[in-house]
């Protein structure tokens, strides 16, 4: 009988004969062989000199890659079409991008009357689209519109204020009455909320609550801090005041202390 194979013979490392006899010759490395590729065409001067130029060309192509790429993620806001572009798109530019402070304040007013014009027509559908931009309004957003809307108001201002002084004595309260107009349909038209009345009513308004708060100042028993002409001077010494320089607070003030003797009247 033939004896049984043992069990483990099948687990026992081959000899070095069989582990030569099994082993099959390699080629150089991917890398060898692309080091080898390259000093051939290193050698060749004719490649060599292409190689370089499309070095230079893929570089160029890589830095204008960059360019464009950059410009596009770290370009200025674009300004939007006022009268076309979607609703919140422009009150986005207005009230939360910076570029807008950077335009003179003769464009921006432009655009803001351009903005009440399309305010008068508002649609339903840039209804809509008011309500959401303002309910997506949080945080530093906030504090973007509170510095753009001072700013505005700021520059606005002072562009009165700077020629009020060259303005001959009989034809003040005219430019402050003009001032007053101009500066409340700007703020309107800022909130949104554009009033379609005629300049001569908004004057007598003024004039009203002017007479108003004289009589509030004049009564010994009034709360302290009372504003002159309502919630406008409010605003402009409370929050604007605060965003000015020194030079455009002095001048405002002027303005501004003025603009209440003439409202309130003689007295």
């Amino acid at each position: 009988m033939n004896a049984m194979p043992s069990l483990i013979d099948d687990l026992q490392p081959p000899s070095e004969e069989g582990n030569a006899a099994a082993r099959k010759p390699r080629g150089p490395s991917p890398i060898a062989r692309l080091k080898t590729a390259w000093a051939t065409r290193m050698a060749d001067p004719k490649k060599k000199a292409q190689t370089k130029k499309a070095g230079i060309a893929g570089g160029i192509m890589l830095a204008i890659g960059l360019s464009v790429g950059g410009y596009f993620v770290f370009r200025p806001t674009p300004k939007p079409d006022y009268l076309k572009a979607r609703l919140d798109t422009v009150f986005n530019f207005t009230l939360l991008t910076d570029e807008f402070n950077k335009l003179p304040v003769e464009e921006r007013l432009k655009l803001i009357s351009q903005l009440v014009e399309r305010l008068k027509g508002m649609s339903a559908e840039d209804s809509l689209l008011m309500g959401a931009f303002a309910a997506g309004i949080a945080g530093k957003a906030r504090e973007q519109i509170e510095e753009n809307i001072s700013r505005l108001a700021i520059d606005t201002w002072d562009m009165y204020a700077k020629d009020y002084g060259s303005i001959p004595e009989g034809e003040r309260e005219k430019y402050l009455e003009d001032a007053f107009v101009d500066f409340t349909k700007m703020m309107e038209g800022v909130a949104g909320q554009v009033r379609d009345v005629p300049d001569e009513k908004r004057v007598e308004e003024a004039r009203r609550q002017a007479e108003r708060d004289k009589k509030v100042m004049s009564d010994p028993n009034r709360q302290p801090g009372g504003e002159a002409l309502g919630r406008f001077f409010s605003f402009m010494n409370n929050n604007v005041g605060s965003h000015a320089t020194p030079q455009q607070r002095m001048r405002g003030q002027l303005m501004m202390r003025d603009m209440v003797r003439h409202f309130r009247g003689p007295g």
